[in-house]
């Protein structure tokens, strides 16, 4: 099977820096993937954040630069929803960054697992996570049926449709990863 794999958020560039046919997979999930959200919407707002992905999955810039060329590239007095705060928190540019990066970088590692074969994954406990997120509490350090998980992220990530249920991506600072099973 495929791999290295990153066992938290911290350790994605790394694993995308040594394993070129994920970082392949990745970049043209952010490519390609909707990315339904308002800071993106109107003009070229999400092409220009693409890029932004495309640069940081490539290993050219780091996620501080990221985070940075997020909310100079696309401003948000220049958006549709400029006047909302809860569209525009204190911390915007990381939180889209942080998101569609883990967002992608998982989505690519379930493709790889089912295209495998496999039909269960596992969660890696993160140290940078809360103890007490639903995350870390409901998926973290177990085993879970892959397809299911794939599903919820499909369904809140590419569709737009949120539930409650826990998936991974769980949250813009989630730290927790997919991994094989264990």
């Amino acid at each position: 099977m495929p791999g290295p794999y990153a066992e938290d958020f911290g350790q994605i560039a790394t694993t995308l820096a040594t394993n070129a046919e994920l970082r392949q997979e990745v970049a043209a999930l952010a490519a390609t993937e909707p990315m339904p959200g308002k800071v993106t919407e109107g003009g070229d707002r999400l092409e220009v954040f693409r890029r932004v992905l495309e640069d940081l999955i490539a290993g050219q810039i780091d996620l501080e630069q990221a985070y940075n060329r997020t909310e100079a590239e696309l401003p948000r007095a220049e958006s549709l929803h400029a006047d909302n705060n809860r569209v525009f928190p204190h911390d915007w540019g990381e939180r889209l960054v942080r998101t569609q990066l883990s967002r992608c970088y998982n989505q690519a590692v379930m493709e790889e697992l089912l295209a495998a074969g496999e039909t269960m994954c596992h969660v890696p406990r993160s140290q940078a996570e809360s103890s007490d997120s639903k995350c870390s509490q409901q998926l973290a350090g177990g085993n879970h049926d892959l397809q299911g998980l794939y599903d919820l992220l499909i369904a809140a990530y590419r569709e737009g449709h949120w539930s409650g249920e826990v998936k991974v991506p769980n949250h813009p600072h989630c730290t927790h990863t997919v991994v094989p099973a264990r």
